[in-house]
């Protein structure tokens, strides 16, 4: 079963949902001041759930590559004290150390390459993956502006501006489209300085 759900996940990232590939991701997809807001809302749940994924396989790989570097390390220090011993009676850590990285300097280096490389990408989708988290309460911000907007439309007989404790409805809808557009305008904002 399980092996099932993780292809169907997979799969989503090949699928076009209204016409957007989830695996050829772009900042439109999270404005939801960007396309149709029943896009968004469509798409939300696949998104969390693909993103989601990607997130979870970038963490275990990075941790398995950490694991595979300890062990690796372990060994090579082995070696290392094996060699630095020749001669000596009883080498230091020191001696042990510098044997180490002189012998295994550029393997030393291409394990921290991939190691940054795969901390970058966990980064990277992390990053992401909480964009899509912060989008499904923007979405639902949005729909709820719209829902009291529509049925302060619908009031009858006093043209649409339904009394509340602290003005009218269409007054603390207005205040919270600003509060939802600040929210984009801010966002927005932050993606050019990222750019």
């Amino acid at each position: 079963m399980s092996e099932r759900i993780r292809k169907t996940i997979e799969g989503l990232g090949e699928i076009e949902l209204s016409g957007i590939k989830l695996s050829q991701p772009t900042k439109e997809l999270l404005d939801v001041g960007e396309l149709d807001i029943n896009v968004h809302v469509a798409m939300q749940p696949a998104c969390i759930a693909y993103y989601g994924a990607l997130k979870k396989d970038a963490l275990r790989n990075l941790a398995a590559l950490k694991r595979a570097f300890e062990k690796w390390q372990y060994r090579k220090r082995a070696e290392a004290k094996v060699k630095a011993s020749v001669g000596n009676a009883k080498p230091t850590i020191n001696d042990i150390e510098a044997r180490y990285i002189v012998d295994n300097a550029k393997e030393i280096e291409d394990w921290e390459e991939r190691l940054d490389k795969a901390q970058d990408q966990a980064d990277t989708l992390e990053v992401w993956f909480e964009a899509w988290k912060q989008k499904s309460h923007t979405i639902r911000e949005y729909c709820e502006i719209d829902s009291e907007a529509m049925r302060a439309g619908d009031s009858i007989g006093n043209g649409g501006e339904s009394k509340t404790m602290g003005g009218t409805i269409n007054d603390a809808n207005s205040i919270k489209i600003q509060r939802v557009r600040d929210i984009i305008r801010k966002r927005r904002e932050q993606e050019e300085s990222c750019d």
